[in-house]
């Protein structure tokens, strides 16, 4: 067997949700099929990254960066105003990308060919005979209207508007190509079905290696609160920013001493500048999350927009930290309020959690536990890769195939 995986970027380093969630589904194909990755490269790739992809993946070709790296967003933004095709379109597509596609699909058959992200099915790859998969981190229409509903400035909204206006049209066209379409939440799964009858669309969720993220010791320190996350993602910095103006004043006039760290991604000025309180902390990219879930009694997750499901919540609460959430940001994730994780959202409940967790011991250790326990049911890749075997088996035509856990190369 042998599978075509086409990607808006490097699954390695994991240093973000999208390429997690990415990694673990490729090691899930590799399990039962040679893989063939082209992916676009992106800023922290280096030469032992595409190594490590190797060790995977039967071939790896990377291709320089998508032009949403490359270029003035400015200009993506107004070409997809002014024009036909989207700004996604502008932003994801390139000549180079289709080019060594097109090598690639010259050179090989597929017995199944797999796309992540509605953007990079601009592409050409079909091949007649193979089984073609849509993999989707979010609907991205829906991320788009999301973003418009918290946007203040009357300019990027009407933009965003108008791009998600056009971009509906279009992911659903895009969509249609398919064979077979999995959404990261049921949520989404439902919403998408209605639209896209008869494709079958299907629930494959986000996934983490439990035993990478294993049950910390409790050794947190006072009053320590962090969020984790790609801090330059729209709706991360609106999230963000929501917090630190809403929520953070009501928690420190219960907790003064408290402390909070701001921790991954490109921090633009915006978010930077809130490392300049004395009780704040913004570190910007980190090799490893860990020793900073270690070190926190909560992690916050403040979000007002957004699609898909976190993933640095699935690593919370496999690490045992306590988690609180809007239900935007706990969306899609089959938690129960109060059981994994707190949910608020209202600044001021938003707040109260947070403070409640902090002093609570009973409460920390209760979610520690049963959050873990959630992750290893449902979200571990052992459990999720065996519902994907599950939708590959059923697909007309395809050949039954066993799959263990154990075939899967560990990180």
């Amino acid at each position: 067997m042998k599978t075509l995986i086409i990607a808006p970027f490097s699954p390695y380093p994991l240093v973000f949700g999208g390429a997690i969630r990415l990694y673990h589904l490729i090691k899930m194909f590799a399990a039962t099929s040679e893989v063939t990755l082209v992916a676009y490269r992106i800023w922290n790739v280096d030469d032992a990254s595409v190594r490590h992809l190797e060790s995977i993946c039967k071939k790896v070709v990377m291709v320089d960066e998508a032009p949403l790296e490359t270029r003035p967003k400015w200009q993506l933004q107004l070409r997809g105003m002014v024009g036909p095709k989207t700004f996604q379109y502008h932003s994801f597509y390139s000549r180079e990308f289709q080019q060594a596609l097109d090598r690639v699909t010259a050179q090989e058959r597929f017995d199944t060919i797999v796309v992540e992200q509605s953007q990079m099915a601009y592409f050409q790859h079909r091949q007649p005979g193979a089984l073609h998969i849509l993999d989707l981190q979010n609907i991205e229409y829906e991320l788009l209207e999301r973003r418009v509903q918290v946007q203040r400035n009357p300019l990027k909204r009407a933009a965003l508007a108008l791009e998600a206006i056009k971009f509906k049209r279009a992911e659903l066209a895009l969509c249609r190509q398919f064979d077979m379409v999995f959404t990261p939440s049921d949520r989404e799964r439902d919403h998408l079905r209605r639209l896209l009858a008869p494709i079958p669309v299907e629930t494959l969720a986000n996934s983490i290696d439990p035993d990478f993220f294993a049950l910390r010791p409790l050794q947190p320190l006072a009053n320590q609160i962090t969020f984790i996350g790609t801090t330059h993602v729209d709706a991360n910095r609106d999230g963000l920013c929501y917090f630190m103006d809403e929520m953070f004043p009501l928690i420190e006039a219960k907790v003064p001493d408290v402390h909070f760290s701001i921790v991954g991604g490109k921090p633009p000025a915006d978010v930077r500048a809130f490392g300049q309180r004395p009780n704040v902390t913004v570190t910007g990219f980190v090799d490893d999350v860990r020793p900073y879930m270690a070190a926190a009694k909560a992690l916050v997750v403040p979000l007002r927009s957004g699609g898909g499901t976190r993933l640095k919540i699935m690593e919370g609460l496999s690490f045992g930290v306590p988690t609180v959430s809007t239900s935007v940001g706990a969306e899609g994730i089959s938690v129960v309020d109060g059981e994994h994780i707190l949910l608020g959202d209202t600044p001021e409940a938003f707040a109260a959690h947070i403070v409640r967790v902090l002093n609570d011991e009973a409460l920390q250790q209760r979610l520690r536990i049963q959050g873990r326990q959630l992750v290893e049911e449902t979200y571990s890749w052992q459990a999720v890769g065996r519902t994907l075997q599950r939708y590959l088996q059923a697909a007309p035509g395809r050949p039954s195939a066993g799959w263990q856990p154990s075939q899967l190369r560990s990180q």
